[in-house]
């Protein structure tokens, strides 16, 4: 039959009402009134498994009702707090939206730069008075889903950010949020000039209301009774801070003094007190600023930091990481149930992610049979330096050395690499220390041809030509630099690998095998929203979502 023909019979058929039933698909509503985006600082994906049984809250919650991603790795090297909360916020990897480390070396101003530090702006205090340089979103080169949920929708979505961190509420809640805040040191929440000009009442009037120092003197012990807790006690390789025991209990009350100090402060957020304060203060600015009342999706970001700081003092297997997620799983559970109240349990969509993990402490390890240790950065520094003085003549050549990458002095690396000898010196010098397997120079980075190596290639994605270091050194699975008992920043599984949930409107339940990165969250929970990203490296996660369904119409 021809075309024409075709068209003639269809004609003919509508017109005598003869047309049949037509399946449309009917699309289904997955906005979300407001998007909840929960970041647990050194969260490893294998804490689900291992210490789930622990849990009937909020945690709980979210495998039992919500979308548990399995296989969720980072797909780059320095897997750090800033990079870590900048991928998720952006849907973009490092060597695209530039937050490539907590800090890195300026070198034109010769200095160690924090990455959400900005001279330009001063701190605005909610307390105390707070000295030194702001914090702002300035070195983040693109934008955030935050910033697109406002400025694609109309009206814009309202956004609100805290955490303990700067470099975690920043580069989550974006360039220009409604309220953002985080912890200074000296014992206050602080914001800057790059987002208010003055306190937000709704933060402040929570403070007043609920001052941190209400904590003081409480002490941390087991949640749980103590034969519910895996592995030793005292953990092994433990680095308790100052004012900290090795072991539970853990009493809050700084220096001893009758009044709050800066031990406090560093108590406080090294306790769960700090996760239940941070998600009341959340949920109450929000019922204040009447989050998820609009027609807009609006969005609410906590940075949950105290794992991290327990993480690195007592390490992963200790009583202490059990009970903070224990706590943090009752928390979870009293947020949801205020955003059930606030929002409609039925109207809001939560994802739950984490920057990094950790390793073992190296003591535990070494105990087990395998090869670990620390690496001293200074020592690489020395290394270095004195190949290149045999190479190359007398002087200082290595201008500062940052997790594990080397910045040399202006001009030194032009000169080194056009001596072959100089370079060749320089890998066995560092190639010779106890724990490093690798050394990457800028310019290899920089040409891409890595063959099959995955370990340059996770380096390539997460390296920034004007931020990064000019050289890379890659250390064994379970050595690690720095005097914590334990940290972070390698390519490998225990670093990479992070829990990853969705829950709530347009999410199906259940669990999901695929592989998939923390980069995925923001571009699907932007599709959810129906705002676009403009560098988005993620996927939608479409295999979780809700899907259209088909609906019989008939026209006669």
């Amino acid at each position: 039959m021809s075309a024409r023909i075709r068209v003639i019979v269809c004609a003919a058929a509508v017109a005598l009402g003869a047309w049949p039933s037509i399946a449309t698909a009917q699309a289904p509503d997955r906005k979300p009134k407001l998007v909840v985006l929960l970041m647990v600082d050194q969260m490893r994906g294998d804490y689900v498994d291992r210490f789930q049984s622990q849990w009937t809250g909020g945690l709980h919650r979210l495998v039992a009702e919500g979308a548990w991603f399995r296989d969720v790795n980072y797909p780059y090297f320095n897997t750090v707090t800033c990079a870590g909360h900048a991928t998720v916020g952006t849907g973009s990897l490092p060597s695209t939206h530039g937050m490539i480390m907590n800090d890195w070396w300026d070198r034109s101003r010769r200095a160690e730069v924090a990455c959400t530090e900005d001279s330009t702006v001063t701190p605005i205090s909610y307390g105390r008075s707070v000295s030194g340089p702001g914090d702002s979103a300035a070195h983040l080169r693109i934008s955030t889903l935050s910033d697109e949920l406002r400025a694609q929708s109309s009206p814009g979505g309202h956004v609100i950010g805290f955490s303990l961190k700067a470099r975690a509420a920043i580069t989550l809640a974006g360039h220009r949020p409604d309220a953002v805040a985080w912890f200074d040191d000296s014992g206050a929440f602080v914001t800057s000039t790059a987002f208010s000009q003055a306190p937000l009442p709704a933060v402040g009037d929570f403070i007043h209301r609920h001052p941190v120092e209400g904590d003081f003197g409480k002490v941390w012990d087991r949640s749980l009774p103590r034969e519910k807790y895996l592995y030793e006690d005292t953990a092994v390789g433990v680095m308790p801070p100052k004012g900290m025991t090795p072991a539970f209990p853990h009493a809050l009350n700084g220096g001893g003094s009758a009044m709050p100090d800066r031990l406090f402060y560093d108590e406080w957020q090294s306790s769960p007190y700090a996760d239940e304060y941070l998600a009341q203060m959340a949920l109450d600015v929000a019922q204040t600023l009447r989050l998820g009342q609009g027609t807009a999706t609006d969005m609410m970001a906590i940075g949950f930091s105290t794992l991290d700081k327990v993480g690195h003092d007592y390490g992963p297997n200790s009583h202490e990481i059990q009970d903070v997620l224990v706590r943090l799983d009752r928390t979870l559970s009293n947020l949801f149930a205020g955003l059930d109240r606030l929002v409609g349990s039925g109207n809001y969509t939560v994802a739950l992610t984490a920057d990094h993990g950790v390793p073992p402490t190296p003591e535990r390890s070494i105990a087990q049979g395998l090869s670990a240790g620390r690496v001293s950065t200074t020592d690489m520094g020395r290394a270095v330096d004195t190949a290149l003085q045999r190479s190359l003549g007398q002087g200082k050549y290595v201008a500062k050395m940052l997790n594990n990458e080397l910045y040399l002095e202006a001009g030194v690396f032009d000169r080194m690499r056009r001596n072959s000898m100089a370079v060749a010196a320089v890998k066995s010098a560092l190639l010779a220390m106890p724990g490093v397997v690798n050394v990457f120079m800028r310019d290899e980075i920089a040409s891409g041809q890595f063959a099959d190596d995955s370990v340059a290639r996770r380096i390539a994605r997460g390296y920034d030509a004007e931020r990064s270091g000019d050289i890379v050194v890659v250390l064994a699975p379970y050595w690690i630099e720095g005097n914590n008992a334990t940290s972070h920043g390698s390519p490998y599984g225990f670093d990479t690998h992070v829990p990853l949930f969705l829950m709530g409107k347009g999410i199906v339940p259940g669990e999901y095998l695929m592989p998939a990165s923390p980069a995925d969250v923001a571009p699907t929970l932007a599709f959810m929203a129906g705002v676009t990203l403009p560098r988005s490296q993620g996927r939608v996660l479409v295999e979780a979502l809700t899907h259209a369904t088909a609906v019989a119409r008939t026209t006669n």
